[in-house]
């Protein structure tokens, strides 16, 4: 377990990606020549993109490893980044960076490139979901990582934030370092309370289930906390710090003021030798009890496994009485990929924690005769979901993963209601058939989603970073393929699952698996289920 101080020192879907760094060699990449996108056509552009965006992300670098950023940057809206500033940690604490002016651009259909100028030229490549959101990807070959950007809202960075939080962060610790692995994974989840004052400081309360290498602490309340906003760049970049203790823990962040509602947030691993990375939403009408907390939710983790990266995905009916029905799931384990249920399923209860009442605290479990037990502790945001932990343990070790908890609406889903202009993020490990390299990939793009039952229903575009590959980093590949095909992902009494496959036209080409869980008409969450690569993420309805 993490240390209470140190002097020494995850991406949520790149927890063993600095594993595998010693074992990166050349790998087998495109060849010859690849087709072109057709002219990207849409509502965005440049004026998309226009204000002050908060940033963060979290994956790999080929150097040091696992690393994590968090900044800010301004968009003028015709192109240029005026000015921003950057916490970057790349194992040995934070470095605070000014970006110096630098370069966008936002194609018709979202997607776009990001030019940043710190320590060095940093280039990233975008989707744009609306103008006030977007996925980012580093797409430099010097790193890959995957995140998200947010408009930010100026006015509130002097008063701090208020209010009751969820967070979500992941990452590694270091000071579990082995000859084999350069830190454990590293999870937490859980609510804070803020009482800020009209100088942008003031106290936290609350409480956190940390995961650190399977070992779930289950809920820790605070003991103490506060944040103060950084008087040299809180006015200009919403930027601040915020310390608490838990179960005996001190835990120091630095985060950036998104708007009222949300936060940007980064450990400083020069404190505890831990780095994590994620945001934190604010809390409205949380269920209290098992009787508010009822409906259909889909959910997605991912991490690590006694054997390798881990990915799950799922979807379950709470009853409002404690009891789980409908319950199916799909698990991608280092490649080997199962299915919930495989035999006869038992124990499937859900509980709202009343021994922190408010705090939206809750755990789940259901047992599947030939695959074990699985068990998940959530925070809810609000009646609609939050954010998820999977603590199961397996015969030795366990899992260590998160992710999201979302209602589902709209179920039976059907081609015709789905049709439209998606914005994507996949993230997760892959493994050169070739020459067996392992390593993380990130990938950033946007498709069209057509009502065609059958020919193919998708196209669209991608960048991607595959540090497996000799290449390392694709830009403008063209996205074709089968596309989705609706089965009931368990929304259905037949239980069956939905499919999608996106064929990359590359040289040679490469097509990309998942089983897709949708939310709503708006979002679907993804899993791949290739036995070469562990990937999950989101494909979100893109609204210009």
């Amino acid at each position: 377990m993490r240390p209470l101080t140190s002097t020494k020192l995850r991406n949520r879907f790149a927890l063993l990606a600095t594993l595998c760094l010693a074992t990166f060699v050349a790998a087998c990449g495109g060849g010859g020549s690849t087709p072109t996108p057709p002219p990207p056509t849409g509502n965005f552009s440049n004026t998309s993109l226009k204000g002050q965006y908060a940033f963060f992300m979290s994956g790999t670098n080929l150097s040091t490893g696992f690393f994590a950023r968090i900044g800010s940057f301004t968009a003028d809206g015709n192109g240029n980044i005026t000015t921003g500033l950057e916490d970057v940690d790349v194992v040995n604490g934070p470095e605070l960076i000014q970006f110096a002016p630098s370069s966008y651009t936002i194609q018709a259909d979202g997607r776009g490139i990001l030019n940043l100028a710190g320590t060095g030229p940093l280039r990233f490549s975008v989707t744009m979901l609306s103008s006030t959101e977007g996925l980012i990807v580093e797409t430099d070959g010097i790193a890959t990582a995957s995140g998200k950007f947010f408009l930010q809202d100026p006015n509130v960075f002097a008063s701090g934030f208020n209010g009751n939080y969820v967070f979500d962060v992941s990452g590694l610790d270091f000071n579990q370092a082995t000859a084999l692995t350069s830190g454990a994974p590293d999870s937490i989840v859980g609510q804070f309370i803020a009482s800020g004052g009209s100088s942008g400081s003031g106290a936290l309360n609350g409480v956190l289930d940390e995961n650190d290498n399977a070992n779930p602490t289950g809920g820790q309340p605070f003991t103490s906390g506060s944040f103060q906003a950084d008087a040299t760049n809180n006015a200009d970049f919403g930027r601040g710090t915020m310390t608490f203790t838990a179960g005996g823990t001190q835990y120091h962040y630095i985060y950036y003021v998104v708007n009222g509602s949300r936060l940007c947030l980064m450990e400083d691993s020069s404190f505890s030798g831990v780095l994590t990375a994620g945001t934190a939403t604010a809390q409205s009408s949380v269920p209290t009890t098992n009787a508010t907390f009822n409906g259909n939710f889909a959910f997605l983790t991912s991490g690590s496994g006694n054997s390798g990266p881990l990915t799950r995905i799922g979807r379950f009916t709470a009853n409002g009485s404690g009891g789980l029905t409908s319950v199916f799931a799909d698990t991608n384990d280092n490649g080997i990929t199962a299915q919930v249920p495989k035999g006869s399923l038992s124990a499937t209860t859900y509980s709202i924690d009343g021994n922190f009442p408010g705090s939206g605290r809750g755990t789940l479990t259901f047992t599947d005769s030939s695959l074990g037990t699985y068990s998940f502790v959530f925070y809810l945001s609000s009646a609609s979901g939050g954010v998820i932990q999977d603590v199961t343990l397996a015969n030795s070790g366990g899992n260590v993963g998160d992710g999201f908890l979302q209602l589902q609406t709209g179920a039976p889903f059907n081609l015709a209601g789905l049709a439209g202009d998606y914005g994507f993020n996949f993230s997760g490990i892959s493994e050169n058939s070739s020459t067996t390299a392992v390593a993380e990939e990130d990938y950033v793009g946007h498709v069209t989603l057509s009502s065609a039952s059958a020919g193919g229903n998708v196209t669209g575009a991608v960048d991607f970073s595959e540090f497996s590959s000799n290449q390392g980093v694709f830009l403008n590949v063209v996205v074709t393929g089968n596309g989705l095909t609706l089965g009931g992902d368990g929304s259905t009494s037949s239980g069956m699952r939905n499919a999608l496959s996106l064929k990359l036209s590359l040289n040679p080409s490469s097509t990309l698996n998942f089983v897709p869980y949708i939310v709503d008409s708006q979002l679907m969450f993804v899993a791949g289920t290739d036995g070469n690569r562990v990937i999950s993420g989101i494909i979100t309805l893109q609204n210009p």
